[in-house]
C-alpha cells in the first residue's frame, strides 16, 4: 500500500466519520426538539384545559345555585 493510498483512505475515513456524526447529531437534535416541543404543548394544553374546566364548573355551580335558590324561595 502506498503512502498516497493510505492518505486517501485516511481522508475518506475522516470525512465519512464527520458526515456520519453530523447527520446523527442533526437527527438527534431534531428528535430532541420535537419531543421537547411536544411536551411543552402537552403541558400548556393541560394547564389551559384545567383552567377552562375550573372556570366552567364555577359558572355551572353558580347557575345551579341560583336556579335552586329561585325554585326553593318561591
Amino acid at each position: 500500500m502506498t503512502v498516497e493510498k493510505m492518505l486517501k483512505d485516511a481522508v475518506a475515513d475522516s470525512v465519512g466519520i464527520s458526515v456520519r456524526n453530523s447527520v446523527r447529531n442533526s437527527v438527534m437534535n431534531s428528535v430532541a426538539l420535537s419531543v421537547r416541543d411536544s411536551a411543552w404543548d402537552s403541558v400548556a394544553l393541560s394547564v389551559w384545559y384545567s383552567a377552562w374546566y375550573s372556570a366552567w364548573n364555577s359558572v355551572a355551580d353558580s347557575v345551579r345555585d341560583q336556579i335552586l335558590e329561585y325554585v326553593y324561595d318561591r
